[in-house]
């Protein structure tokens, strides 16, 4: 028994040891998942800490709420470049109370902007969810996140950082703000602080600038574009903007009004039936509203795009913007153009009949220095054009952008390049604005006077042998969008089918006067915040082309202005100018782009719908920019002259790229003069030396004013110019005996070289010297004969035909005369009735007659040498 307990005691013992020893092996660890669910949740304690601690101190830092604020607006505030506030832009303002807002306006903005305004205490959460879905199914636009009450709140208190804090604040005062006021008062203050287009803010005067009433008799149609105005004011604005825009946002309106119940499905669809055009009635501008207005509108599209700002952060919020606008040429420049102040054929444009606008910025900078927009808009216009920035088609200022200077890029091709003036093959075949042809001639000559088929081989060109991207490029490069027919570059870029606005065209000529450093053109230089905090302009200048083709380009440019070939009416400047005319077909539109090293002016005028044809007929374009140009000349100082390089190397009247073979430097040789002959009679002793010359193949290759020069060299081997002419024959006289040879040389002038003479063309003509007489003695043989024969003492020349000799008593004898032989005059000249044509060594030609007389030599001698 004793055994028995003592061993169970030691089993009961090793059996707990076992189960100790074992017990570590059999615990389990927590799940994975439990822990990264316990630490994910330590973490989102953490973190509602730390936000609320962060929430607790956007609200203590919080601005108190404000009346004052609430109340004022806080346009934009439009600086000149001499630090004068611009008046009459986004200043503009009539408050009124919500009594005088129709209904129909109150439920409008309600609808498109906070459906639940009246229900939520500030904050809609609801709404902030619903945005995302909303703007996915009905457009961008259909709603926005912020309720009225917070988008008052951000633009009276706060500033337009996207920082978290000012978030929670913007939450935290709507929410103070809906305990503190009702809502028609916040309704009220909303209407009265938004900007609504065309400088006005608030919602009365926006009503009275576009429909020229006050906002208490506005209709649903009415009340749905002036609600849809604040999202984006410059895009939807019904008389500045892009009126489908303004259809667009007006029909988003209308849908939301229609889907709350406050208009019906007809009413609906009536109003969508009415254009805009015809909703609209403006009111009459002020001059200074009319002179600010396109400023304004530029500003708005900068902070936008260059600034990356969004409508909320722009409006109300006390922006300071600082502009390149030089106050008093802008204005001068607006009041003398639209009030027919400037001295232009006529004495006054024809306002009923074109439109004008015009662009100054700075050379350097591409900063926008003035605008001329249009006429001043009068009551009930139903659109305004901001023609300044409006794009048309730029005929032959194109020139530059898309033949030549492409071609001076990629080709490296002189000034002196030789171009053909002739109809052209293919599909485009546009004609010359002058009747004729002119042949070959020098690419700056042809600019210079802006033939058109030329300019069409040099696009050609390039684009065979360096690919459309070469044209693409450059023309972008200068912020000009080419024409296409699918993804081809159409051929009539070439000659201005490519659209552009004057802004845009003065850009891109400014870079060819700043050796090919383009800049996009601006009119802000920096933007203030109201906390004080500022941004400087963004835009980055870039070099644009190769400096060699900009001055290349600048100094063909110049001899439009002031060249004699050149299209520029008014004439020439006593300082350095450069620049192109422009016209498109029917002179729909005219231009005049041109700069100096300060200046960058570019002026359209185009004829409305309904204009005479002879409307555009006076260049008003040039005359504007002659006087525009003088203008700023005279405020600011003659500028410098443009400067040449060290990549371009100057010939004659030419220019090249430096380093490279300029290929075009020698022009083909002048053409020789061929088939000379002499026409000469001997017994006159007056005759003729003609030739022939290929009088198109000279012009062809460049060469004007041809002339020859004819040279006479005699036997004693003297010689004198008979003559300088510019027919193809001369006359000449008292030939010497023996062989005189003529030379004629074609004399012409080539742009590339100066003058130039040909190879010579040559004939010659001979006449036999008279035989001296012979003495001889008397034979003996022949005494009996010369008994018969009578003699003269004087005279012992025998005839080698007749049987006679002088006797050496010097008496006369004479003898009979055999019938067979003819009688032969030595004196005459003549031994046949026809002249013999030799070539120019005298060897008679082949199957012509020498006569019978001993004078072979004789007659007309025919050359066709000198035929180089």
């Amino acid at each position: 028994m004793e055994r028995s307990r003592v061993a169970r005691r030691q089993d009961s013992t090793t059996n707990k040891r076992k189960k100790t020893g074992k017990q570590p092996k059999t615990k389990s660890k927590k799940p994975m998942w439990k822990r990264i669910f316990l630490l994910g949740f330590m973490l989102f304690i953490a973190a509602v800490i730390a936000f609320g601690a962060y929430t607790v101190y956007a609200i203590a830092t919080a601005p108190e709420l404000d009346e004052e604020k609430l109340v004022d607006t806080y346009p934009i505030q439009l600086i000149s470049a001499e630090g004068e506030p611009l008046e009459g832009a986004g200043q503009i303002r009539e408050y009124v109370s919500i009594d005088d807002i129709s209904e129909v306006m109150q439920q409008a903005v309600v609808s498109i902007e906070d459906r639940r305004f009246y229900e939520h205490n500030g904050i809609d959460l609801r709404r902030i969810g619903g945005a995302v879905v909303a703007n996915l199914t009905d457009g961008f636009g259909a709603e926005g996140g912020s309720t009225i009450t917070q988008q008052l709140v951000k633009q009276s208190f706060l500033s337009t950082d996207k920082k978290l804090k000012r978030k929670l604040q913007e939450q935290w005062l709507a929410l103070k703000l809906e305990r503190e006021y009702t809502k028609e008062q916040i309704l009220e203050m909303y209407l009265n602080k938004n900007y609504y287009g065309s400088g006005g803010y608030g919602v009365q005067t926006a009503s009275k600038r576009y429909f020229n009433k006050p906002v208490s008799e506005v209709n649903y149609q009415e009340a749905a574009i002036l609600a849809g105005l604040p999202q984006r004011p410059s895009a939807y604005d019904p008389i500045n903007g892009d009126q489908e825009l303004t259809r667009y946002r007006q029909e988003q309106v209308l849908s939301a009004m229609k889907r709350d119940g406050h208009i019906s499905e007809e009413q609906y669809n009536e109003a969508l039936d009415v254009s805009i055009a015809d909703v609209i009635s403006p009111g009459e501008e002020t001059e200074e509203e009319a002179f600010t207005r396109a400023i304004y509108s530029r500003v708005q599209a900068e902070l936008e795009e260059d600034y990356g700002l969004e409508q909320s952060d722009i409006y109300g919020t006390g922006l300071k913007v600082y502009t390149s606008i030089n106050k008093e040429l802008h204005t001068k420049f607006n009041s003398d153009i639209k009030s027919d102040n400037v001295n232009i054929p006529g004495g006054s444009f024809p306002a009923d009949e074109l439109r004008m606008g015009a662009t100054v910025l700075n050379t350097k900078t591409g900063e926008i220095v003035a605008i001329i927009d249009s006429q001043q808009a009068k009551q009930g216009d139903k659109s305004y054009r901001d023609y300044s920035n409006e794009k048309r088609q730029i005929g032959s200022t194109a020139k530059p952008i898309f033949d030549y200077g492409p071609g001076i890029e990629n080709g490296q091709w002189s000034t002196g390049k030789i171009l053909l003036d002739a109809p052209l093959e293919g599909s485009y075949k546009p004609n010359n604005y002058y009747q004729e042809y002119r042949g070959q001639n020098t690419m700056r000559y042809f600019l210079t006077i802006s033939g058109n088929t030329p300019a069409v081989r040099a696009f050609q060109e390039v684009r065979d042998e360096f690919g459309q991207g070469a044209i693409e490029s450059f023309a972008k490069n200068l912020g000009v969008e080419p024409m296409y027919a699918g993804e081809e570059v159409l051929e009539a870029n070439a000659l201005g089918a490519a659209e552009a606005s004057t802004t845009q065209m003065a850009a891109a000529y400014a870079a060819f006067g700043t050796n090919g450093v383009y800049t996009k053109p601006h009119l802000i230089q920096k933007i203030e915040f109201n906390d004080g905090s500022s941004i400087n302009s963004p835009i980055k200048a870039k070099q644009a082309m190769e400096d060699y083709t900009a001055y290349m380009l600048t100094d063909m440019l110049r001899d439009v202005v002031s060249g004699a070939n050149g299209t520029y009416e008014p004439g020439a400047f006593p300082w350095d100018v450069a620049g192109k005319t422009g016209t498109t077909n029917d002179e729909q539109d005219k231009w005049f782009t041109g700069y100096t090293t300060d200046y960058s002016i570019s002026v359209w005028t185009g004829k409305v719908s309904g204009a005479s044809e002879t409307a555009n007929k006076p260049n008003y374009a040039q005359y504007y920019f002659e006087y525009m140009m003088q203008q700023v000349t005279n405020a600011t100082g003659q500028p410098d002259r443009f400067q040449r390089p060290d990549s371009v190397l100057s010939i004659g009247n030419e220019l090249y790229v430096k380093g490279t073979k300029p290929k075009d430097l020698q022009p083909e040789k002048l053409v020789a003069p061929t088939g000379a002959s002499v026409n000469y009679d001997e017994e006159a002793q007056t005759g003729s030396v003609s030739w022939s010359y290929d009088f198109d193949g000279a012009q062809a290759d460049g060469y004007t004013d041809v002339t020859f020069t004819v040279t006479q060299k005699s036997a004693d081997g003297s010689e004198q110019v008979v003559g300088t002419t510019g027919e193809t024959s001369v006359n000449i006289a008292n030939l010497a005996e023996g062989d005189t040879t003529f030379t004629i040389v074609a004399n012409a002038t080539n742009p590339l070289t100066g003058e130039q003479q040909s190879a010579p063309a040559q004939a010659s003509y001979s006449i036999e010297p008279k035989e001296e007489p012979k003495e001889e003695e008397e034979n003996a043989s022949d005494e009996e004969n010369s008994e018969d024969e009578p003699s003269d003492e004087n005279n012992g020349n025998g005839n080698e035909n007749g049987n006679g000799n002088g006797d050496g008593n010097g008496e006369d004898t004479t003898g009979e005369q055999t019938p067979d032989e003819p009688t032969t005059d030595e004196g005459s000249g003549e031994g046949t009735d026809e002249p013999t044509d030799r070539d120019d060594s005298g060897t008679p030609l082949e199957g012509q007659s020498n006569g019978e007389s001993s004078d072979t030599n004789r007659g007309n001698g025919n050359s066709n040498n000198g035929n180089n």
